[in-house]
């Protein structure tokens, strides 16, 4: 099975504990006016590993194995 491109994934974002959207980076875009290479930047590694002090900016990717 192919992997789907990244930016083609359903995302879920969310700010602290707060969930702010859903769907594909552009989608998330459109919806908080962030850009989508922003968007993109909060799931690399190095982004990941920086301190987290309770209102950071997280985004999930929401895994549908229902094949």
């Amino acid at each position: 099975m192919a992997r789907v491109k990244k930016a083609n994934r359903i995302w879920a974002m969310y700010k602290g504990d707060t969930f702010i959207a859903s769907g594909t980076f552009k989608e998330i875009a459109e919806m908080t006016g962030k850009r989508v290479d922003h968007l993109y930047h909060l799931t690399t590694p190095a982004y990941q590993k920086q301190k987290d002090y309770g209102n950071k900016m997280q985004m999930y990717e929401i895994n549908d194995d229902e094949e």
